[in-house]
């Protein structure tokens, strides 16, 4: 916690006695000022600080007690900052002695190198960071507690957001945080511990990174990107309900890589992942029972890793575009890759390229490319497999089957010159 004392600066000090509504309001216009507003042991404190100017510092510090009363324990802060360089403070410490305990925040920052920090602690919180700048800025916000918010708005390029809701793998249910940087370069990184949380991340500039880290269930993670050379990292980690990820990159060169363990994990279901450039990569690791992944791409050179591990998985995946690849690698039993139990992958355009494994029983896959030059292969290993391969509209294809089980069932259509089929059982 950073509070700039310089020589010959101003510092306003209110410090407020323990009390059940207590109330503030500070404003400085200058460069090098400091602001520090107490108000603890009561339970509706309020606080208001204005700054204009440049290296400015706001630090407020509210919290009720146990035995403040039988009122409300509502604690609100409010920091605006205008100038570069500034710096807030908020710690909010919420004991639950009110019926309706809610602490909030709001920082509005407007200035290059604007840093906001805000800790809440109990039930009901909500966080509001608006930074405004041309240059970097950075929002830390802590939470835990159930039923907390947070909000954070940046502009700025190099930007920095970091949301912690469990406050370091506590638990924090139904929380939510919703993250929008407009900026180039930036990046994001939300951790929730806990069930029912929502993750929000939209992201409009170029190279931003956005990580989203879930443990618990019923979870969802939503990811936006539409500039250039993106990623997102999402991991997911529960144990019984389903965890759900939805992603969307329209850059080109973009990165979506994701991670869920436990069972009945979605990736994609109202909404599938969608990358609509070239260049860009997907790899995803499912490792429980009832996975579900849905996802397409469009453009040229880009690449699918899914690896599904366990049993009753399903995968949906789509290829438009030349020299696209495809992994799918599915191990346990009763295996499905597509909708209503149907294997469906489609590739259509030159040159692309399907690799599917499947391990145990009752697997099914249903491969279509349309173009020239395309390579299907089929690894099939465990009773009851069926692959169905269709390659029409161009000459050079080749398509592979390979299935070590009894009662095994394989079809290959193509249409077209120069093409080669090859079916072992």
């Amino acid at each position: 916690m950073r509070i700039k004392l310089m020589a010959g600066a101003a510092m306003a000090l209110v410090m407020a006695s323990p009390a059940f509504a207590n109330s503030s309001n500070v404003t400085q216009n200058n460069t090098n000022q400091s602001a520090i507003v107490d108000q603890t042991g009561g339970d509706a404190g309020s606080s208001d600080i204005d700054q204009t100017g440049d290296d400015n510092s706001a630090l407020v510090l509210q919290s009720d007690t146990a035995t403040s009363g039988l009122g409300a324990a509502r604690n609100s802060s409010d920091i605006e900052q205008n100038g570069d360089e500034n710096i807030a403070n908020v710690e909010q410490i919420n004991t639950g002695a009110g019926s309706n305990a809610v602490n909030s925040s709001s920082i509005v920052q407007t200035g290059d190198g604007a840093s906001a920090f805000v800790i809440q602690e109990g039930t009901g919180n909500s966080s509001g960071v608006n930074q405004t700048a041309t240059a970097e800025e950075t929002a830390d916000i802590k939470q835990s507690g159930a039923d907390n918010s947070s909000v954070v708005d940046q502009m700025g390029v190099g930007g920095s957001v970091t949301v912690d809701q469990g406050y370091t793998a506590g638990t924090s249910n139904s929380s939510m945080a919703d993250v929008e940087q407009t900026g180039t370069d930036g990046v994001v990184s939300v951790i929730q511990s806990g069930d029912d949380q929502d993750a929000s991340v939209t992201q409009g500039g170029a190279n931003n990174t956005a990580e989203i880290e879930q443990s618990g269930q019923n979870n969802i993670a939503d990811a936006n990107q539409s500039g250039v050379g993106s990623l997102v990292q999402i991991t997911q980690i529960g144990s019984s309900n389903g965890n759900m990820a939805f992603i969307s990159q329209l850059g080109s060169n973009s990165t979506f890589i994701g991670n869920q363990s436990g069972s009945e994990n979605v990736v994609g279901d109202a909404a599938d992942f969608v990358q609509s450039a070239n260049g860009s990569a997907v790899e995803i690791e499912q490792t429980g029972t009832g996975n579900t992944l849905d996802g397409s791409q469009a453009g040229s050179a880009n690449q699918i890793g899914i690896s599904q591990l366990s049993a009753d998985n399903k995968a949906s995946v789509g290829q438009s575009g030349t020299e696209n690849i495809l992994a799918l690698n599915q191990v346990g039993f009763t295996n499905e890759a597509g909708d209503e139990n149907l294997s469906t992958i489609t590739q259509g355009g030159l040159n692309n390229e399907t690799f599917v494994e499947q391990t145990g029983a009752g697997n099914e896959v249903l491969i279509t490319q349309t173009g020239n030059a395309g390579l299907i292969d089929v690894l099939q290993t465990g009773a009851g497999s069926y692959a169905e391969i269709s390659q029409s509209g161009g000459s050079g294809n080749d398509a592979l089957v390979t299935q070590s089980s009894n009662d095994s069932v394989s079809f290959i259509t193509q249409v077209g010159n120069n093409n080669y089929a090859s079916i072992n059982q």
